[in-house]
C-alpha cells in the first residue's frame, strides 16, 4: 500500500508539481485526484466526516479538499465496496445488496460481474484523497475527469493503455494492479451520484507512471496544437 509524504518535502512538492502541469497540459477544468491506499491514517490530514452513497463521490469531494477514509464509508455501494478490495463478493450478503439487485434486475449487468471486474488485490485500511497540486501524501493512482479531446492527449503520451466500461471505479484497481494508464467510458451510477457528464471520460494514472508520463504529454500538446492551428489556417485561406 501507499507511504506518506511526511518527511521527503521534495517529492511532495515534485507530485504537486505534476498537478499543476497536468492541469495545465490537459486544460482541465478540475485538478487531477491523488488517491492513496495506505496502512495507518495520514499525519495532519482530516478523516472524512460526510455520508457518501459511493466511493466515486469521493472524487468529486477531492477536486477542492483532502481527507481520508475508513473501509466503512465506502460500504453504501456493493460494487465499490469490492472494486477497492474491502470485500470479496462471496462476502456481501447478495440478497440484501439494493445497488446491486437493481442493476441486475434491470438487466444492467450480468449475476457475475461482480467477479469479473478488476479489484484490489489487497485490502486497504484507509483511503486518502485530496486535489494532486496540493496533496501532502504520495499517490498511488491519480485519477482525472476529462473530455474525450483531452482523453486523446492522454492516449497519445501513454501509447498503452486500459479501455474499460462499468464501473468506473474499476479503473482505479485496474492502475493501481496493471501499472498501466487507464481509460473508462464510465457507468449511468457514477454520473448520476457524482455529476459528471455525459461529455467526460475517467482517466486513472498509475504513481509509477507519472514522471515519465507528464514528459511525453509536453511535446505530445505541443504537435497537436501545431497541427490544429495548421489545418486551421488552410481551411481558412
Amino acid at each position: 500500500m501507499g507511504s506518506l509524504m511526511q518527511t521527503e518535502t521534495t517529492r511532495s512538492e515534485d507530485f504537486q508539481r505534476i498537478g499543476v502541469e497536468l492541469r495545465d497540459l490537459l486544460n482541465l477544468e478540475n485538478p487531477p485526484i491523488a488517491i492513496s491506499f495506505i496502512d495507518s491514517p495520514p499525519e495532519g490530514l482530516k478523516k472524512n466526516s460526510e455520508v457518501a452513497p459511493s466511493g466515486c463521490v469521493f472524487w468529486i469531494r477531492a477536486f477542492k479538499d483532502s481527507f481520508y477514509t475508513v473501509p466503512e464509508d465506502h460500504f453504501n455501494c456493493n460494487i465499490g465496496t469490492v472494486t477497492h478490495g474491502f470485500k470479496k463478493p462471496s462476502e456481501l450478503d447478495l440478497a440484501s445488496c439494493v445497488d446491486i439487485n437493481l442493476m441486475v434486475g434491470a438487466e444492467y449487468i450480468p449475476p457475475e460481474a461482480l467477479d469479473m471486474i478488476p479489484k484490489m488485490n489487497e485490502r486497504p485500511k484507509y483511503v486518502a484523497y485530496g486535489p494532486l497540486d496540493s496533496a501532502t501524501f504520495e499517490p498511488d493512482v491519480v485519477l482525472l475527469v476529462c473530455n474525450p479531446q483531452q482523453a486523446m492527449l492522454i492516449a497519445e503520451a501513454a501509447g498503452s493503455y486500459k479501455t474499460l466500461g462499468l464501473p468506473t471505479c474499476s479503473a482505479i484497481p485496474n492502475a493501481y494492479n496493471t501499472n498501466e494508464v487507464s481509460i473508462s467510458f464510465g457507468c449511468v451510477t457514477n454520473r448520476v451520484r457524482t455529476g459528471i457528464k455525459p461529455s467526460e471520460l475517467v482517466v486513472t494514472i498509475p504513481k509509477a507512471q507519472l514522471g515519465e508520463f507528464v514528459k511525453r504529454l509536453k511535446p505530445r500538446v505541443e504537435a497537436n496544437n501545431k497541427v490544429a492551428q495548421a489545418v486551421t489556417a488552410m481551411l481558412h485561406s
